[in-house]
């Protein structure tokens, strides 16, 4: 019995076969999720890198559009060209005049021409900036105010009691005052006028709100707007234009499925392009 065990041990025949059957049993079991994993991934990288290009010709299209608009040409439904071996549909949709106020979109009053609101930032000493907020009669008729605020930009912010500073303000309390920051991180101050209810009229055609902001950065962004209590007057900004809703989609010509697809809401007025909004909407 032992001597046969020996023999059965020293023969090397046969024991190579058990190690390959369980190695072709092992890569039958892993080939397939392999293969299945490595067809997901390269999927997602195509769908993944589509997706991109799709953005790109996408925001080409609203790129289109708006220069158009600034050029006072009505915007093409479709690109002549593919971008990125895509096609481009764009719908241009006019929303009317809007002004921005508090950081939103408002229709103004009727005669809202009956006055003009204007922001200055001029550089007093480094880092510290005079801030004036002017608001000029264009009318016959006294008109009283019951706010006025800007939008300062972004990394500035508001000198606490300076508007205390200028004795000819609409408001000199900070009490009256409301400070908030809008989605892009910019202050939005609003001083409450009610209980003055202060006004501009043919004596007193101007009237201005001047306070300090410190900050470094750009400057841009900024900008100013008063309210009205007469209905017909309502809010007054300084950035009023038409208002428009961009929508650009990105197509493959071959199954018309979506790539991508940009929504945009612009305001045109008085050689300036104010962008409200720019999303890659699903």
């Amino acid at each position: 019995m032992v001597r046969l065990l020996k023999q059965m041990i020293s023969s090397e025949k046969g024991q190579a076969l058990p190690i390959v059957l369980a190695l072709l049993v092992l890569g039958g079991l892993t080939i397939a999720p392999s293969l299945s994993y490595a067809a997901t991934s390269l999927n997602g990288s195509r769908i993944l890198a589509e997706g991109v290009n799709g953005i790109y010709a996408a925001d080409a299209g609203v790129e289109d559009a708006l220069w158009c608009l600034e050029n006072g040409i009505s915007p093409p439904q479709q690109l002549p060209e593919n971008i990125n071996q895509m096609q481009v549909a764009i719908q241009t949709e006019e929303k009317g005049t809007y002004t921005l106020y508090l950081g939103e979109l408002i229709q103004p009053g009727e005669h809202s021409d009956y006055l003009d609101v204007d922001g200055d930032m001029v550089e007093e000493e480094p880092g510290v900036y005079k801030y004036t907020i002017t608001v000029t009669l264009q009318h016959e008729s006294t008109i009283h105010l019951v706010e006025v605020g800007a939008r300062i930009p972004v990394g500035y912010s508001y000198q606490s009691g300076s508007a205390n500073s200028f004795a000819e303000n609409l408001s000199t309390n900070d009490d009256e005052l409301t400070q908030t920051l809008d989605t892009s991180g910019a202050w939005l101050l609003n001083w409450d006028l009610s209980s003055s209810n202060p006004g501009v009229s043919q004596e007193n055609p101007v009237q201005t709100q001047t306070f300090y902001i410190t900050g470094e950065g750009s400057q841009e962004g900024h900008y100013g707007w008063v309210a009205a209590n007469r209905q017909d007057v309502g809010l007054v900004g300084e950035i009023t234009g038409t208002s428009y809703k961009i929508t650009a989609m990105a197509t493959r010509p071959g199954d018309g499925r979506t790539t991508a697809k940009i929504v945009a809401d612009v305001m045109i007025g008085e050689g300036m392009t104010y962008i409200i909004s720019w999303q890659v909407a699903r």
